[in-house]
């Protein structure tokens, strides 16, 4: 093998290098700490992908008395290809879910009047499920709320439900009729009090930002109002927790690479001959530079790659094991998490490259 190979020295210095492995895989805590972080936000990926396709819309005429026009914009959205509607029903009820931060979220919930426009629902955003047990005062609930909830097909609720988490406003309580795979929280009322001042307006062939753009062309002709909670604004709820976490990736980073350069100050000094020796037979410092470099990166490379399996075995685990029952989880991938471990990676590697560089332009053979 090449002497000047990177391979070479990790090769002939195995203990050295594996301890320096052992402490670059620490950023492997930095990436679940993001995950951890952003567990919350993404009990609302589901909302998210809701508020892609539907929106609700109230008759705002019921709030500052005026004339109501709700009629004429219900006779516009029946002639609109691009949009359709269902009669949305009272309030049944509010059901929040635990996160794994310990502190609760909610407000993805839809409520309809009848079991014909929930099908159209499901319809709409195409949901199997079987709906012949459904009938007024039926529950509907994903498989994770229902674990974050402790509740079960049959499972009767009611105001007087002793969970923190579950409020309830339909008189008759409600049964968990159907628990559905739908991945996410949320949670759908069927009552016998439909209302006619409120729908889901649906998106037909637009979503997102384009169905967003034409409600809000309905709002400036009829007096309507929209209730939505955009990507931004669930975002801008959690920002201080980025904040943080930039925070500790920072603080960690510190402490990291400090003490990985005062574990091995010592032996890259022990190294100065070596150094001083390719300069006497001509190689430059530059040549030498990219040797280290190259010694450097590799080993951070192995570490981020032993990191990254023992942190997927790691949530594998933890997520079924511990979570999942419960309801809650950990993402495998999330941006931020990723970010923070690159970060905290170059945060350490940058002072140990920096300070072999002040090491190999001392290196001189003239000293030995």
């Amino acid at each position: 093998m090449n002497p000047f190979s990177p391979l070479y020295y990790i090769k002939q210095n195995k203990p050295r290098c594996i301890l320096l492995m052992l402490m670059l895989m620490l950023s492997a805590v930095i990436y679940v700490g993001g995950l951890y972080i952003t567990a919350p936000v993404a009990t609302f990926d589901l909302l998210k992908e809701t508020n892609e396709k539907v929106v609700r819309v109230f008759d705002y005429s019921v709030v500052d008395y005026t004339e109501s026009d709700f009629d004429e914009f219900i006779a516009e959205i029946e002639k609109d290809e691009s949009l359709d509607y269902i009669y949305a029903a009272n309030t049944g009820g509010d059901f929040q879910w635990n996160t794994v931060m310990e502190f609760s979220c909610g407000s993805n919930q839809m409520t309809f009047g009848s079991v014909e426009d929930f099908k159209k629902h499901c319809e709409m955003f195409g949901l199997e499920m079987d709906c012949s047990n459904l009938k007024s005062g039926s529950l509907i609930l994903t498989q994770m709320l229902a674990d974050n909830l402790e509740l079960s097909l049959g499972d009767k609720i009611d105001k007087n439900t002793g969970n923190d988490l579950i409020e309830v406003n339909y008189e008759n309580g409600f049964t968990v009729d159907c628990i559905i795979g739908q991945q996410g929280y949320a949670a759908y009322m069927i009552v016998d009090s439909p209302s006619d001042v409120s729908v889901y307006l649906y998106g037909k062939n637009i979503s997102g930002a384009e169905l967003i753009s034409r409600i809000m062309a309905l709002e400036e002709k009829y007096n309507i109002i929209t209730a939505y909670m955009s990507t931004e604004v669930i975002d801008m709820q959690f920002e201080s927790f980025y904040f943080i976490y930039s925070f500790i990736v920072i603080l960690v980073s510190i402490i990291i690479a400090i003490t990985i350069n005062t574990a091995f100050s010592g032996m890259y000094q022990k190294r100065n001959f070596e150094f001083a020796v390719y300069r006497a037979i001509g190689i430059s410092k530059t040549k030498i530079l990219r040797k280290l470099v190259a010694e450097l990166l590799l080993t951070d490379g192995l570490a981020l790659a032993a990191g990254t399996a023992i942190t997927a075995v790691f949530l594998y685990l933890f997520n079924n094991i511990v979570l999942y029952p419960d309801g809650l989880y950990l993402e495998y991938f999330h941006p931020l998490a990723f970010a923070g471990v690159i970060i905290c990676n170059l945060l350490s590697l940058f002072p140990l490259i920096l300070f072999r560089i002040r090491q190999i332009k001392k290196a001189d053979i003239c000293e030995y």
